[in-house]
């Protein structure tokens, strides 16, 4: 297998890049066949990595590849159909794990906040399977043809991939560079991407690179802190939205009794019950506190090394793949 791996290098980059598309194209094609399907509750994490890989493939092997005109785009829609179910569940487990401890005036707000996003889960599911009903078959046609397609820039593997590791390297260190605090959001945003990216282009040749499988490994790692702050940063915004409606809801019922009138109907949903703000301020108080403990994650692993010694290890491999004339490297 490390002969098979380490050979994929010697091989033209447009050659190899098909290869991948092929593999990742028929695992995203069996995910594909378990999302919806009760007994299988990681069909959607399945569907939603295999086409993460895909994308990130099209992208690195780009002129490599043939061209396929808006193919990155619409892969990059129906990820979006695919993420605000993600998110959600994501916040539903947390907000359940939170619920311990509280006060029943605090249970209140919490209860009101878990039927919202129960609500939202329900809908986001509903836009999710029609748009992947309504998109998968034209992109699994339009990525076959990536995989059959003939055409594409003449170069070896070693050095599309070398390219690749070295603009995404710096892509990387430049961002990290960048996230000081939880208050940097954007860059520790950008830094996942480009963790998430580098980790994706490595995976198919890892075992033909020497410490191929720590680089891997050390990249998943660092996507996945920087993970855990986007999901902070993200459920910080619902929260800060259910605060700002639950707010709302008081200075209405004011309205109400001092214009005692017929109000125009409003939209569809549940109004935040009296209280609510209780529940979700000690919620907001409790990710404040999670969001710190996440960050405080990559700042143990910036003060051991292991972010440098990562980032030391992307630049060589960069600079030394280019040279690749086969074996290991």
């Amino acid at each position: 297998m490390m002969q098979q791996r380490s050979k994929l290098l010697q091989q033209p980059a447009r050659r190899v890049a098909r290869q991948i598309v092929g593999r990742e194209l028929a695992q995203w094609v069996r995910a594909r066949g378990r999302v919806g399907q009760r007994q299988s509750s990681d069909a959607l994490h399945d569907f939603r990595v295999a086409l993460r890989r895909l994308r990130s493939t099209l992208r690195s092997f780009r002129p490599y590849l043939p061209p396929a005109n808006g193919l990155r785009r619409r892969l990059r829609e129906l990820a979006r159909d695919t993420n605000e179910s993600r998110n959600l569940e994501i916040w539903q487990g947390w907000v359940t794990a939170q619920a311990a401890g509280l006060t029943a005036r605090q249970a209140v707000g919490v209860g009101w906040l878990r039927g919202r996003l129960r609500a939202r889960k329900r809908r986001a599911d509903g836009r999710m399977r029609g748009g992947v009903s309504q998109s998968f078959a034209r992109l699994r046609r339009e990525l076959a043809a990536v995989q059959d397609g003939r055409s594409g820039a003449a170069a070896a593997a070693s050095s599309a991939v070398a390219a690749a590791i070295r603009a995404g390297g710096a892509d990387l260190r430049q961002q990290l560079a960048r996230v000081r605090s939880m208050r940097d959001r954007e860059a520790a945003h950008k830094a996942r991407i480009a963790a998430k990216r580098l980790r994706y282009l490595l995976e198919p040749f890892a075992a033909g690179l020497e410490g191929g499988g720590q680089l891997v490994e050390r990249l998943e790692l660092l996507q996945d802190i920087l993970g855990e702050i986007h999901d902070a940063h993200v459920f910080g915004d619902e929260l800060r939205n259910a605060l700002a409606e639950a707010s709302e809801s008081r200075f209405r019922a004011v309205g109400r009794r001092l214009l005692p009138w017929p109000p125009a109907e409003g939209p569809p949903g549940t109004a935040p019950p009296p209280g609510a703000r209780l529940g979700l301020l000690a919620l907001a108080r409790r990710l404040a506190t999670d969001g710190e403990a996440r960050f405080d994650r990559l700042r143990r692993e910036r003060r051991k090394g292991t972010i440098a010694d990562l980032l030391r290890k992307l630049a060589q491999l960069g600079r030394t793949l280019g040279g690749h004339r086969g074996g290991r490297i």
